[in-house]
């Protein structure tokens, strides 16, 4: 009888034993590997929101360097505007060439002992370009050989004309009235075949057609001229 109790008696004792055992081992398992799946979860989630919210300012900031691209550009805006001042600080438009001009003469009248006209300047160019003071005037004839003396200045206030493209800028002049009041040797009337201008501050000439008779005696001045203006 003792004898099989004990036979018993051992596998039970063994049993328990080995029970406690795994017990003692599988919860530490399961709760390290828990534990490590949960503090791997939890740091990839903070990363990635980290990783949102520095996309965030990342994101404005790269607003701001769009906002920069956008000074860029008033930047550029900025050069061409500088450009423009540069243009004025370079005195602005050149003078009137006289290549660039059609001079033309109109509104010629005439009255007791002199007759009035204007000499018309127009910009033929593709820029602005400005005319001051006075221009040169005397009649000429062939191989612009000049006849009598050359226009006079009359008083008046002498501005800087801005002629736009197509645009007019005026000068006034007066000559004799045929004999005037001076004697025939004085006088010394001859047909006039052209009108010599200068335009102001130019050294080349133009000529207009003119076939009047004017006095050219070396003693007359025929011609009086003023400033060139911008109101006809």
């Amino acid at each position: 009888m003792l004898t099989k109790t004990a036979r018993r008696g051992v596998p039970a004792v063994v049993l328990v034993a080995l029970g406690l055992a795994l017990t003692a081992c599988g919860p530490d398992d399961a709760s390290s590997s828990s534990d490590t799946s949960g503090s791997s979860a939890a740091t990839s989630d903070s990363d990635t929101s980290n990783g949102k919210t520095g996309s965030g300012p990342t994101g404005s900031s790269g607003g701001s360097e769009s906002s920069s691209g956008s000074e860029s550009s008033s930047g550029s805006g900025t050069s061409g505007s500088a450009g423009s001042q540069g243009k004025s600080a370079a005195g602005g438009p050149a003078a009137c060439a006289t290549s660039r001009l059609k001079t033309t003469t109109e509104n010629t009248s005439s009255a007791a002992g002199h007759t009035g006209f204007q000499i018309v300047f127009q910009n033929t160019g593709s820029q602005p370009c400005t005319l001051t003071g006075y221009p040169g005037v005397s009649f000429v004839k062939a191989h612009n050989t000049q006849l009598g003396k050359a226009a006079v200045r009359t008083a008046g206030s002498t501005k800087s004309v801005t002629l736009l493209p197509n645009g007019h800028a005026w000068a006034e002049v007066e000559t004799v009235n045929g004999q005037g009041g001076y004697s025939a040797d004085e006088c010394d009337l001859t047909n006039v075949p052209t009108l010599r201008v200068y335009p102001p501050n130019q050294k080349e000439s133009t000529n207009i057609p003119w076939n009047k008779d004017e006095c050219v005696g070396s003693t007359v001045q025929n011609l009086r001229v003023g400033p060139v203006h911008g109101n006809r």
